[in-house]
């Protein structure tokens, strides 16, 4: 990297990185990127090295950030060039550069004339080395400049002195360590004595590390430092104003480390910030973009083909990332450069599957956005959205049109930008609502809404009660086989009141209904738009300013723009085409004064060709020949808006790209053209369908809402002035494979929850601990001793040692597992009980279920169909176990406990899944059950999971279970002797799979309220009590598409005294946290990843750290482990830190207690593959043991489990469901 462009970034004023991205080819892949100033006309130049055909090449800078397509100077290297830096060498003060050579092992020289041009390379060996990344610097203090260069093949460090006339000395090497694979090299004063050091990223091992300089060239051994995910990249500064030198670092694992200097050379990992799963980063550089002072961070996210920027706050952390996608090519380097002379800095990358390099100019502008998103529902597909204020509280509402439900669904806006749940309204029966647009029309000052339904060859008009609720649909034809696609109002023939057109694809024709000004409308008259035109999205404006509404259609089987001019009768003359481009297939529309000359001009979106049509209006009509504006190489716009976003009064466009799943924003210039666009990701796979405009938070800034087709949800971005759209905050745990359940609790006793989560498909759990500002630095991973099968976790204080702890179970080797917590994090070994021979663990509970005051663990066995109790007398002493059958030959999965007769004795009860029943047990006293009744769930209902809670306020305990395939949750009331009513029924949605439910006070209103999760509905289903049985119907909550949410607990996160919630997405490798509010409603999820492939399915919250802040632990079934996320108190969570439970162990369910009366949360966990019970001892800071296993018996399939005292003996006891029959 060149010394002149570091003293551009901490010298010059410090700017902002801009909206305007430029692109020229350099016709090769792979390239090293730096900037100088190469021909003397003090203008920045690019100059980057193409490995793979052996050639530098120049760009030299005009000094307005513009650069030439092609490169003004070409040189040809002798080998394939990793890395390009620059520095005057000869002292001549013109520029030279440095690159590195990898396949022929050496650094080759240009020295350059000052013109642009330089000599021929000169090369120096560096051995059998393979160079991969320089520096230079005067590392003796010669005022020569010396190169620094990470030998790649030999895990060392190379020095080459320079002589001063461009020559340098042989070689010296310092070992960065066996297997180190060093990747990048910075060099700065670390330990504050004047004198140089080195820094180094180890890839192989981990680890940064740090040569500290006596002055002469000479250094001490390495000092090493922990990183968090294989380190690629490093970029140095003080971000917390201590004046010592501090160090980010790009992991490739998908993540940012910051490692503050402790002064010394040493450093301490003080954050890691994720850039998006998948994203691996590979470079890094730190400067002040926004001009606040503080150091930001820019980082190439390769995997994901964006630039991630990190803007510093003012105590040293940093906001979390914001995206700037790239659309052409995989990112490689990144350099930063005041490119345009405008003082603002600017980012320059290089692109490696494109052949391009991308300038990133920087400015001021700062009109931005935070994206939320809300759930329309499973299978909803929603389609198109409109806003308005449909309750008359002046706040600002959304509809959405449900294409796959066949309904619209209204989302009422509370003013501060959030919005409540949905209500819908049907549509009709395989209607397949497309477009909807509202208007007051029956006169009585409240909005009402017309859709197009598409299916049914039908308008639906539904009028608004003027409190957010609407009557039914009323419908009008607009022919057989009409297939109406879009819709707009206005009031066409001049008598106040509003009409309709609709745009009729399968008729080729535009239908208009004029209204009565009652809420009715006469039949409609119909103006053709030539033949095969299918109109697909028409507007209302007047186009030729005569005071008459005329209409504008996008043809998109004819590829033309149509005008209809309006007369004052309502009447229309024939249409006037203009062409928008072979093959262009418009297929939306809008409309603005774009160019401030008073007079209506029209965009069309044009998803064949991909591109945006502006159409700048005449005064009479007409209009001038189309512009193209380009949204993206494969984007398939798909809808637009028109508003002004940066509130300079000039209109800005918006687009939805559907493939590309972002939405595109064009800022006007007010003259007609607009600004390149800049794209805000909306979600991997989400394909943004529509987009509208609306100031929903009342801060007088547009915010934009876009329909998420197949996330089944609406995302809104809320304005901002700070810097571009968030990103999902998402926390890797780098080896994690397969989470599969979690749980939380404080497991290093810093009064802040931590994670804990199982993998599934390598037997191990992992904590995440230590939250800093929105992440979680540190995780810990603990192996099992067994390869998979890790199924349910759970936590709590086994050993009576105040710790906390963990249990899993592993489905794979019939065994349950504890890890023994410390207090501090971390976990010491494992102990493992039997479940039986092929019990198959799936599930684990822990609660003091004979009056012991320890913690006992119920675990459910899903091959045997038995749960199973593990009644504690202390770790070291014997466990007992019990098994019971319930009398099915079926698959049990879940069971709870409570005293149902008030006989003081702990009861349970058992889901029986394939029986479409549930089983109570009554506890006898002594650990064991007496009495055994059995209640239908409903024919076909499948029951997956128990909850219980007083509903009533009877002073007796009631039961709700999830039927996965009624769709619904079933409520049993119980009676004063232990008996329960028949079941009453609350639907949970179609095909919504409930899964898991637990019950808990959301509203605090004192009466108990349930949550479940919708496995088929990606969502979670809150239902609030009413405190006499019943409940209100349920309120969805999305977790993600595709994201198969199974198992769920609650606690008070972020210490605000009300219950939050999280949960395990089975196949979104993810825990999404959801804060709650005072109301009973919820915050949009918080993910955090439970690592790949690792099907998290159980969880549990307890205090595994003693902090006073609750932790999460989490059983991941696909990567036989358990996971634990340690809390920060303010409902975030550090990164996961996992416990193995052994291979193929499947940890099922989980739960936590104090199994061993340490006074530590322990976690319990069944290993559903592995027919075992797993105990993982917490220690007091938040650490667990590797799990001590507890057989169940051969293929019992542990499932479910729970911990309670049941015989009285002051320990916790486990009972357990299996899923098959044991011995």
């Amino acid at each position: 990297m060149a010394i002149g462009i570091l003293i551009v970034c901490f010298t010059s004023p410090k700017p902002q990185i801009s909206q305007t991205q430029d692109w020229f080819g350099v016709e090769d892949r792979k390239i090293p990127i730096a900037l100088g100033d190469f021909n003397n006309d003090n203008q920045l130049d690019i100059i980057i090295a193409q490995r793979e055909n052996k050639t530098i090449r120049i760009f030299l800078g005009y000094g307005n950030g513009a650069f030439p397509t092609k490169p003004t100077i070409s040189i040809t290297s002798s080998s394939l060039s990793y890395s390009i830096a620059v520095g005057d060498f000869n002292n001549d003060s013109w520029l030279d550069f440095a690159v590195a050579n990898y396949n022929d092992n050496n650094i080759g020289i240009f020295l350059g004339y000052g013109n642009g041009s330089f000599a021929n390379e000169n090369t120096h060996s560096t051995g059998s080395s393979r160079p991969l990344s320089l520096w230079i610097y005067d590392l003796n203090n010669d005022k020569k400049l010396d190169i620094v260069v990470v030998n790649n093949g030999t895990n060392t460090i190379g020095i080459l002195l320079g002589t001063g006339n461009g020559d340098f000395t042989k070689q010296m090497t310092f070992s960065t360590g066996f297997d180190s694979l060093p990747r990048a090299v910075v060099v700065g004063d670390f330990n504050g004595d004047t004198r140089p050091d080195i820094a180094v990223a180890n890839f192989g091992t981990n680890t940064i590390g740090v040569f500290l300089g006596y002055g002469n060239a000479n250094f001490s051994n390495q000092i090493v430092s922990l990183t968090v995910g294989h380190p690629v990249s490093l970029a140095f500064g003080d971000l917390n104003d201590d004046t010592r030198l501090d160090i980010v670092v790009a992991n490739y694992d998908s993540n940012i480390q910051i490692l503050l200097g402790n002064g010394n050379g040493a450093f301490t990992s003080e954050a890691t910030y994720t850039t998006d799963f998948g994203s691996h980063p590979s470079s890094v550089v730190m400067c002040d973009f926004n001009k606040d002072g503080r150091l930001d961070i820019i980082v190439t996210n390769t995997g994901t083909n964006n630039l991630g920027l990190f803007l510093g706050r003012e105590d040293g952390n940093f906001k979390n990332q914001r995206i700037y996608p790239i659309n052409n090519g995989a990112l490689q380097r990144v350099d930063t450069g005041d490119l345009n002379n405008d003082t603002w800095i600017d980012v320059v990358v290089a692109i490696d599957s494109s052949y391009n390099v991308g300038v990133f100019l920087g400015g001021p502008d700062k009109n931005l956005f935070n994206i939320k998103t809300y759930s329309t529902g499973g299978l909803s597909n929603p389609y198109s959205v409109a806003v308005g204020d449909f309750n008359n509280d002046t706040r600002l509402d959304v509809v959405v049109v449900n294409y796959g439900k066949d309904e619209i669904g209204v989302f009422l806006g509370q003013g501060n930008g959030n919005f409540d749940a949905r209500k819908t309204y049907s549509t009709g029966s395989y209607s397949r609502p497309g477009s909807i647009a509202i208007g007051d029309f029956n006169s009585d000052n409240r909005l009402d809404a017309v859709v197009v339904n598409f299916g049914t060859n039908e308008l639906g008009i539904f009028l608004g009660d003027g409190d957010g609720s609407f009557t039914d649909q009323k419908t009008y034809s607009t022919g057989w086989n009409s297939q109406p696609k879009s819709v707009a109002v206005g009031d066409l023939n001049s008598d106040n009141q509003f009409d309709i057109v609709v745009a009729n694809v399968g008729t080729d024709n535009l239908g208009i209904f004029f209204g009565y000004g009652d809420g009715s409308f006469t039949d409609q008259k119909t103006y053709s738009t030539g033949l095969s035109s299918q109109p697909t999205s028409i507007v209302m404006g007047d186009l030729n300013n005569d005071t008459h509404l005329d209409i504008a259609v996008a043809n998109s089987g004819s590829n033309t723009l149509g005008i209809f001019l309006g007369h004052d009768n309502g009447s229309f003359s024939d249409q006037i085409e203009y062409p928008t481009g072979s093959s262009s297939t418009p297929n939306a529309i809008s409309i603005g004064d774009f160019n401030g000359d008073n007079r209506l001009d029209v965009v069309v979106v044009n998803s064949g060709t991909n591109n945006l049509g502006i159409f700048l209006g005449n005064t009479d009509g007409s209009f001038s020949n189309q512009t193209e504006y380009p949204t993206g190489e494969r984007p398939r716009p798909n809808s637009i808006t028109v508003g002004d976003l940066n509130n300079d009064t000039k209109l800005d466009l918006i687009v939805a790209n559907y493939n590309d799943n972002n939405i595109g924003v064009l800022l006007g210039k007010g003259d007609g053209s607009f600004s390149t666009q800049t794209s805000y990701s909306t979600g991997w796979d989400s394909f943004p369908i529509s987009v509208a405009l609306g100031d929903f938070n009342s801060d007088n800034r547009l915010d934009i809402v876009v329909v998420l087709y197949f996330y089944f949800s609406i995302g809104i971005f809320i304005g901002y002035y700070d810097w571009p759209f968030t990103a999902p905050v998402m926390y890797s745990s780098g080896s994690l494979l397969t989470p599969f359940a979690l749980a939380v609790a404080d497991f290093d006793n810093d009064n802040q929850l931590d994670l804990v989560a199982t993998d599934y498909n390598d037997g191990s759990l992992v904590i995440y601990q230590n939250f800093v500002n929105g992440t979680f630095p540190n995780s810990k991973l603990y192996s099992t001793g067994y390869i998979t099968g890790l199924y349910s976790i759970a936590v709590g204080d086994f050993n009576n040692d105040l710790q906390v702890d963990a249990v899993v179970v592993n489905y794979d080797s019939d065994n349950i597992i504890f890890f023994l917590g410390y207090g501090n994090g971390s976990f010491g070994s494992v102990i493992s009980y039997t479940t039986g021979l092929e019990s198959g663990p799936c599930s684990v509970v822990v609660g003091d279920f004979n009056n012991d005051n320890r913690l006992d663990i119920v675990n459910a066995n899903n091959r045997d169909n038995s749960i199973v109790l593990f009644l504690h007398y202390g770790f070291g002493a014997s466990t007992n176990k019990k098994i019971y059958s319930t009398a099915s030959d079926k698959p049990l999965r879940s069971s709870a406990y409570g005293d149902f007769n008030k006989d003081s004795l702990l009861d349970m009860v058992i889901a029986n899944y394939e029986s479409f029943t549930i089983t109570v047990l009554l506890g006898d006293g002594n650990g064991g059950f007496s009495n055994q009744t059995t209640y239908s769930t409903g024919f076909g209902s499948y029951p997956f999971s128990v909850a219980v809670g007083d509903f009533n306020s009877d002073g007796w305990i009631d039961i709700v279970v999830a039927n996965t395939l009624t769709f619904n949750i079933g409520i049993f009331l119980g009676t004063s002797n232990g008996s329960f009513s028949e079941q009453t029924i609350y639907p949970t949605g179609p095909d919504s799979k409930p899964t898991t439910v637990v019950v808990g006070d959301f509203n605090n209103d004192s009466r108990l309220d349930i949550v479940v999760t919708n496995y088929g509905g990606y969502s979670i289903g809150v239902f609030l009590g009413n405190g006499d049985g019943t409940f209100s119907n349920q309120t969805e909550y999305s977790t993600g598409y595709y994201s198969w949410p199974w198992g769920i607990t609650i606690g008070d996160f972020n210490n605000d005294d009300r219950l939050d919630v999280v949960v395990s997405n089975q196949y979104g490798y993810s825990i999404g946290v959801f804060l709650g509010n005072r109301n009973g409603s919820f915050s949009n999820q918080i993910e955090y990843p439970t690592g790949e492939n690792s099907l998290p399915i159980g969880i549990a919250v307890g205090d595994f750290n003693n902090d006073n802040r609750m932790d999460i632990v989490v059983a991941n079934y696909g990567s036989d482990n358990v996971g634990v996320f340690f809390g920060t108190g303010n409902g975030m969570f550090l990164t996961q830190v996992t416990y193995s439970t052994g291979y193929v162990s499947g940890p099922y369910w989980v739960t936590v207690g104090d199994f061993n009366k340490d006074d530590q949360l322990d976690i319990a966990v069944t290993l559903s593959l592995s027919d075992k019970l797993a105990i993982c001892f917490g220690d007091r800071n938040g650490t667990f043991s590797s799990p001590t296993t507890f057989g169940t018996g051969t293929s019992t399939y542990p499932w479910h489990l729970i911990a309670a005292d049941f015989n009285h003996d002051n320990w916790l006891d486990v009972a357990i469901v299996f899923g098959n029959v044991g011995p």
